[in-house]
């Protein structure tokens, strides 16, 4: 009997799905820092060629200086005209902005890249210690390019927060669907005309065995007539080929079946939502993780 191809599992599928819908936006996020890195060498280049020249009339006088010439008046009227020319005080200030900024945008697409690569490594949902709050500096990351344009992400990353045993591959899934469905969120309320720009709240607390994840936005909110269905699969209220429908029932399950932990949130229309996880630390004693 020729054997079939297995087929992936619907949290891989999702990922995949995600990451393919947010590559052009990870691509725009390292594409600009890199044209801008382009312009900064450019100017480096341009700035260190005029310095080279100052330095280069200023040691071939000194020499002559030394040798006991005398230099007449338009000798030194040259000098000074090059160095009005080069602005050398003007460059030693642009340069050392230049070198801060292309620093910082070297810093940026390195940002990127190592989190895409701790997200996009092969799925194989092993259960190990984990580092939640590295996993939410990466997703917010990734998701940059959907949430820069309409909202301010603000950071509340308990320092005390232990590791926890959890699937870090699975955590990044969870934490992805909640910050894009909260991007959504803010754009639709944007879009309605009820304020220019929105704000993304994502914190870690914890409770001694549990850690506690939070994630809020103040957009659309959730209208109440769906709040009882938003975990079922399939259901969406999302625009054609903006939602699957998969996202947060993956999400509970993730939560609920694979880590033993809880999900909940609060919503009201038109002023956001927040979506609380509590994980704990570990597994329950008898309980088996599924084979994926």
């Amino acid at each position: 009997m020729e054997n079939l191809p297995k087929k992936k599992p619907v949290a891989d599928i999702d990922k995949l799905q995600m990451l393919g819908r947010l590559v052009s936006g990870i691509t725009h996020e390292i594409n600009t820092p890199m044209h801008y890195l382009e312009h900064n060498l450019t100017f480096l280049k341009v700035a260190f060629n005029d310095l080279l020249s100052l330095q280069t009339h200023c040691c071939e006088l000194l020499k002559r200086v030394q040798s006991g010439e005398q230099i007449d008046e338009k000798t030194w009227q040259d000098l000074d005209n090059l160095k009005t020319e080069v602005e050398p005080d003007y460059l030693q200030v642009e340069i050392a902005k230049t070198l801060v900024q292309s620093l910082e945008g070297i810093d940026m697409v390195s940002r990127i890249v190592l989190a895409l690569k701790d997200f996009s490594h092969p799925a194989m949902h092993e259960f190990s210690l984990t580092d939640i709050n590295k996993c939410v500096d990466t997703v917010c990351t990734i998701s940059r390019h959907e949430w820069k344009r309409v909202a301010d992400l603000q950071l509340e990353l308990a320092g005390n927060l232990p590791f926890l045993f959890c699937s870090h591959d699975e955590i990044h899934q969870v934490m992805l669907n909640l910050m894009v469905n909260a991007a959504h969120a803010i754009t639709e309320k944007k879009e309605s005309g009820a304020y220019d720009r929105g704000l993304i709240t994502v914190s870690t607390t914890s409770l001694g065995d549990r850690v506690e994840i939070k994630v809020r936005d103040d957009g659309a909110g959730i209208a109440p007539e769906h709040q009882e269905l938003i975990f079922k699969m399939h259901f969406t209220t999302k625009k054609a080929g903006v939602g699957t429908g998969v996202g947060l029932d993956l999400v509970r399950r993730i939560v609920e079946d694979r880590h033993q932990g809880s999900i909940k949130f609060e919503s009201r229309l038109g002023e956001g939502t927040v979506f609380t996880i509590v994980l704990p630390h570990r597994l329950p004693d008898g309980v088996k993780l599924e084979t994926k």
